[in-house]
């Protein structure tokens, strides 16, 4: 009986192993791309809410600003202004925001401030997120 194992059975098993690896990283790569993003459009929506909920909370106007380096909550009150929220942008994570940089505004019932809808698309390799905000205040996550 022999012990151990022969050169030819290691690089078989090598081989095996390169190509199921060959298989299963670009897998992997989509599907960290998908969490990835999710959870990017997940943050502007959170920050959307933020925004909402401290106006009514607070009795003030608020400024919600979503850039692809930052996105921040302000409160307005008067002249004074009040950092209440604050998260990096999709760009620290490698994901491209390809809507331009946004500011909205909340009256201290909620409403918000304009009467336009935004459309932000966060993208990294294939995986594509649209947030959708209506001009009513509604957000949703169109997945792609």
């Amino acid at each position: 009986m022999r012990r151990g194992i022969s050169l030819l059975e290691l690089v078989v098993v090598l081989a095996v192993a390169g190509v199921l690896a060959g298989f299963a990283l670009p897998a992997a790569r989509r599907f960290y791309d998908a969490v990835v993003v999710e959870r990017a459009a997940q943050t502007v929506v959170a920050a959307h809410r933020v925004a909402r909920f401290s106006a009514i909370m607070r009795n003030c106007r608020t400024l919600l600003t979503v850039r692809p380096d930052s996105i921040a909550v302000r409160a307005l009150n008067g002249g004074d202004t009040l950092n209440l929220w604050f998260r990096e942008g999709p760009l620290a994570s490698g994901i491209t925001l390809s809507a331009p940089s946004r500011a909205f505004g909340f009256a201290p019932n909620g409403l918000p401030i304009g009467a336009a809808n935004a459309t932000f698309e966060l993208q990294r390799g294939a995986t594509v997120r649209r947030v959708i905000v209506s001009r009513l205040g509604r957000t949703r996550i169109e997945r792609r």
